[in-house]
């Protein structure tokens, strides 16, 4: 049976009064005298470690009972008696639990944090991103970056993501000049979906050698970009050789579409402490990886624009180099069977293993008891290019995939096949007993339909349920064999018997990004 539901501990209810105290006094009276009273009151019994605890427990208690009383002038007077010059890790995309707001709102809350982040100067990790909509909080602009940039010396981690005001012409504020001390400890950027070319991630990188990590999916084109030295990066007509520290290279949504020989060259140079690589690649262009000797998550798109075949330079590279590696993604046309079983017999290390393709071919019967996936922990199976495309090889490379990983702790079935039913789950039990499963999606791939495709029974659910002693997420119902009227039951009987499981029955088949790539 899944485990209990545990009693919220005694500091989360300390944190939710609080904020419940903050609210109300705030809403009662968003006056300075007032403001002032409850900064004091708040600061004399609450550490500074536990604000952010606080403000993200007030944000989400605004949003949800007292939205429209969420004005700038209220999140003003918010910000003002929560944010503490002491705090190091200041969390500011709860904002987004607003939701859409106007400009005006987006310029005077801006303009608050812009008063209160000059005394902020411990400061080591930021989160500004967003929720993806396209006018919300939090709003960072040109002149966000240019407080950071002259207060902010000890910044380690800035989060940008999805926040469209912020270009690469205000990123130039980051940098450390006569006037200014700039982030130079920054080690962590995050600047996906803003209005930011990869010429200006380019520079970035130029001024700072030490960035570990820039959450960005051109990346290999900014390193190509840097690779060639444009006239900018430099005075010097002598080439600059970089040693930089870049743990991740992201190249998935690259418009050059892929990474040649020359840019993993140019990686393997510059780079020499990569551990993870995303990267769009024909075949011939996977041997040159090798290089990379400290490489450990591996993720290859097999798609330039046509889609590429696995062949011989991966099948070698995976004998080579796969026990290196502790996850492999990989996207492709067709994934053949003696694909998957050189995955199994040679990368021994895995703990997640994502595999996505649009066609899967059992070409070769599988060997029973070749697998050597023991340590695995993650699976994603993910075949056929839409919910429409039939995948009869599915539930045989799953039963081999998982056959020796007993270890295995979310299993996500992303397949429309005939042989996907209740006696295949009791079979795969036989198999493994999925001891430390925690997450089973079952479910078809770009489902846009709400009828059952998969001849799942709310049966399979309690054999699922009772079988599975750590099981906390199971789904998605909507596409099994169950009725509306069966899920209600089963999740009444859920939270009857107080377990701490979750029964999704959603038409939307988006998950959440930790739980499938």
């Amino acid at each position: 049976m899944p485990p209990r539901r545990q009693p919220r501990q005694l500091l989360w209810s300390c944190i939710s009064s609080t904020s419940e105290m903050v609210i109300a006094q705030t809403l009662s009276s968003p006056e300075p005298v007032q403001e002032m009273s409850t900064r004091k009151l708040l600061l004399k019994y609450v550490p500074p470690m536990l604000i952010q605890d606080v403000l993200h427990s007030v944000l989400w208690r605004l949003t949800l009972h007292h939205s429209v009383h969420a004005s700038p002038a209220v999140l003003s007077c918010l910000l003002r008696i929560l944010l503490h010059p002491q705090m190091t890790d200041l969390q500011l995309s709860d904002l987004g639990y607003v939701g859409s707001v106007e400009l005006e709102t987006l310029d005077k809350v801006e303009t608050t944090l812009m008063q209160l982040l000059p005394a902020m100067t411990k400061l080591t990790t930021l989160n500004l991103s967003t929720h993806r909509n396209k006018i919300t909080l939090p709003s960072c602009s040109t002149g966000i970056l240019q407080v950071l940039g002259r207060s902010c010396p000890n910044l380690k981690l800035l989060n940008l993501n999805n926040n469209n005001r912020v270009s690469g012409e205000g990123l130039l504020h980051l940098y450390p000049t006569d006037h200014q001390p700039g982030c130079i400890e920054l080690e962590k950027l995050f600047i996906q979906d803003c209005s930011v070319e990869p010429e200006d991630v380019a520079m970035l990188i130029h001024f700072f050698p030490n960035l570990q990590l820039v959450g960005y999916k051109e990346l290999g084109t900014s390193l190509q970009i840097l690779k060639s030295q444009p006239k900018k990066f430099g005075r010097k007509r002598r080439r600059c050789q970089y040693n930089l520290k870049l743990t991740h290279v992201d190249n998935s949504m690259s418009r050059v579409q892929k990474c040649d020989g020359e840019i993993v060259d140019f990686i393997c140079e510059t780079c020499p402490d990569i551990e993870n690589l995303k990267i769009r690649v024909c075949d011939e262009d996977v041997g040159e990886l090798g290089k990379l000797q400290k490489l450990k998550h591996l993720e290859l798109r097999f798609y330039t624009g046509v889609h590429q075949p696995i062949s011989s330079c991966t099948e070698n590279h995976l004998r080579t180099n796969g026990c290196h590696l502790s996850s492999l993604t990989i996207y492709c046309n067709r994934l053949h069977s003696h694909h998957v079983q050189i995955i199994a017999e040679n990368c021994t290390s895995l703990t997640k293993l994502f595999l996505h393709a649009n066609v899967a071919v059992v070409d070769r019967v599988l060997e029973s008891g070749s697998s050597r996936l023991s340590k695995l922990e993650v699976l994603s199976l993910r075949l056929g290019h839409d919910e429409l495309i039939m995948s009869p090889a599915a539930c045989e490379l799953a039963l081999f995939l998982l056959s020796e990983a007993r270890l295995i702790q979310e299993l996500f079935l992303l397949v429309r096949s005939p042989g996907v039913h209740h006696d295949f789950m009791n079979t795969l039990l036989v198999v493994n007993p999925l001891s430390h499963l925690k997450i089973l999606i079952a479910d078809v791939p770009r489902r846009t339909l709400a009828a059952p495709m998969l001849d799942l029974t709310i049966e399979t659910a309690y054999l699922l349920i009772n079988s599975c002693p750590y099981l906390q997420l199971l789904g998605n119902l909507i596409s099994w064999n169950v009725t509306p009227e069966e899920v209600a039951e089963l999740q009444s009987v859920t939270r009857t018997c107080n377990h701490n499981l979750t029964v999704i029955y959603t038409q939307s088949n988006k998950m959440k990004g930790n739980l499938a790539a």
